[in-house]
């Protein structure tokens, strides 16, 4: 049965509300026609030319990304610009996107709800109370730091991860947030975490961490949300089985994240 993109992304809404979204988050659509027929859907965490050549290839009318395509307003669309040159692809292209972010962050299975989940964590919560963001939980049984740090690492599939705190220290009790959740780790600390696991930790912000008496891991920002895309994909399969709609779905083969280690 034919589907309209807005069929898919009223899906999307079911895993990730709009109204979970931040103040000033751009979550929602980024370009193209809610309206336009669609026959296959391409999943990814970032919109960049990699991503829209996979779309091409696969013959994909909408793109769902986690993090918007723009963050800040547009003053102009300037083609000999990489942010420009992008939106006029994706336009010529007729291929549309949407971001769910910080709604898809907050959401009951959202990013932080599945990397909780990912690593055994018991009775799990927003650490966020009033934005729902974070997770805070318990593991199934007390383990070393440095064994814990290894979880994390094997969860993720990274290579390495950067951590502070003693490594013979033993863990329980659990803080999350996927991507950069920096600014949450006063709340984790109140909230008696032994370790707290984010990714873009700044220096200072990882001063404070130690001094408040946790430990961290921080495994990175695109390690810890990608794990969102499996999930994702599987509801709006499900999703559209239910609602009798052929859509192919993808996520999208490129590795996105910027930075390596050496």
């Amino acid at each position: 049965m034919p589907v309209k993109c807005q069929t898919i992304i009223t899906f999307v809404e079911e895993m990730a509300p709009r109204a979970l979204a931040l103040e000033g988050d751009n979550t929602g659509w980024q370009v193209g026609d809610p309206q336009s027929p669609v026959e296959a859907v391409l999943l990814a965490l970032d919109v960049d030319d990699r991503v829209v050549d996979e779309a091409v290839e696969m013959g994909a009318g909408l793109i769902v990304a986690h993090h918007p395509l723009i963050f800040k307003p547009v003053r102009s669309v300037r083609l000999d610009l990489p942010g420009g040159a992008l939106l006029a692809r994706l336009i010529r292209a007729g291929i549309g996107v949407y971001a769910a972010h910080t709604s898809l962050d907050a959401a009951e299975q959202g990013v932080n709800a599945v990397l909780a989940e990912r690593l055994g964590l018991t009775g799990s919560r927003p650490l966020d109370e009033e934005d729902g963001l974070g997770r805070i939980g318990r593991l199934p049984e007390e383990m070393t730091f440095e064994v814990f740090a290894g979880r994390v690492k094997e969860v993720l599939g990274v290579p390495s991860v950067r951590v502070g705190g003693p490594r013979d220290r033993t863990v329980s009790k659990v803080a999350l947030c996927g991507g950069s959740g920096g600014d949450l780790w006063a709340k984790a600390a109140f909230a008696g975490a032994d370790v707290f696991v984010t990714g873009d930790l700044k220096y200072h912000t990882a001063r404070d961490i130690l001094a408040a008496g946790m430990n961290f891991v921080d495994p990175g920002h695109y390690p810890s949300e990608r794990i969102i895309l499996e999930p994702l994909r599987d509801h709006l399969a499900g999703r559209c089985r239910a609602a009798g709609a052929d859509v192919r779905l993808a996520i999208a083969r490129i590795h996105q994240d910027p930075f390596a280690n050496l």
